[in-house]
């Protein structure tokens, strides 16, 4: 077996594999990363714990370079097991395979096709996820599907839990479907092409949050969002004076009609007014500072009824 992955969505499959005695001859990954605030390489999640194990692991930033290819012959592989990987796969590749490769995918299928899946859930209002496992084509995220198990999205759970939690639900998953593979009893089902949509990579200039929408749009946007980019906030005093730039984690819904209030206000309670309804904020971020609940917050910062957060789409580089 191969193993291909580089995203931390990839590490709970690729233990239970080990654990259940599968033989993985070698794991592939991206290259090192500068990362943190000191930008030192740091290898992927997936490299780290191979290299703990003593595992075999190539590191490239084409995996279907030739040379590449010819490495990956040499170790004669059944199956390919590709989680997060963050590469197209070619055909080249999957051919070295006689069971070719299959993919973990954290989405009902083909729901939700692309880079992010979790996160564009939780910003479309989604109440049901789950995860995929399907066969890789050259087709992105389009291959037959071998299983699915679907979960509720919790009301107050961000994309970081979510993803967490889809990772330990896709692990069976993915053992279940090469034991079918193993055992000739695997199961492929097209996916419908009616119900196709996507989820394209989340950016930077995405980190805002519009208030005057309904409290149920600001909590999926906040959650969404989180942990990354966020939504970038200012808290204002009555006065309009800037109190604290702050990156909004975590929230959920308290109100759902209508009720006083401004979008943006501070209400009594320490909840804080939409467009319709209003929410709880849970965790937030200080700019530069660690996360925190929102009570903790409030009382260093004396953060009072009728103060206010605004936030707003980030500037282009270069324009202040």
């Amino acid at each position: 077996m191969l193993f291909l992955g580089s995203g931390a969505f990839g590490l709970p499959a690729l233990k239970a594999l080990i654990q259940s005695g599968h033989d993985v001859a070698m794991v592939v990954t991206q290259p090192d990363k500068p990362a943190g605030r000191g930008q030192h390489c740091t290898p992927t999640p997936i490299a780290a714990y191979a290299a703990e194990l003593g595992l075999s692991v190539l590191k490239t930033a084409n995996v279907n370079n030739p040379q590449v290819i010819a490495g990956l012959r040499a170790v004669v592989p059944d199956i390919l097991v590709v989680i997060a990987f963050g590469q197209k796969i070619a055909d080249a590749v999957l051919n070295l395979a006689p069971h070719g490769g299959v993919n973990l995918h954290g989405s009902l299928l083909p729901a939700f096709r692309g880079a992010a899946p979790i996160q564009r859930a939780i910003l479309s209002g989604e109440h049901t996820t789950g995860v995929s496992v399907i066969r890789v084509t050259n087709i992105m995220d389009g291959g037959e599907i071998l299983g699915q198990v679907p979960t509720p999205i919790g009301d107050c759970e961000t994309s970081g839990e979510l993803h967490n939690r889809l990772a330990d639900l896709g692990a069976p998953l993915m053992q279940q479907v090469i034991r079918q593979i193993d055992t000739q009893s695997a199961r492929a089902a097209l996916q419908d092409s009616r119900r196709i949509s996507q989820a394209p990579k989340l950016s930077k200039d995405m980190a805002y949050v519009d208030f005057a929408q309904s409290a149920r749009q600001v909590s999926c946007r906040i959650r969404g969002l989180s942990p990354w980019p966020g939504c970038l906030a200012e808290l204002l005093t009555a006065d309009g004076e800037i109190r604290a730039k702050i990156s909004l984690l975590k929230c959920r819904e308290v109100f759902t009609g209508l009720q006083s209030g401004k979008p943006g206000e501070v209400l009594p309670g320490l909840y804080v007014a939409c467009g319709s309804g209003a929410i709880e904020l849970l965790t937030l971020q200080p700019v530069g500072k660690r996360p925190m609940d929102m009570r903790s917050f409030a009382n260093g910062y004396g953060v009072k009824a009728g103060w206010h957060l605004q936030s707003r789409p980030p500037l282009p580089q270069g324009v202040s």
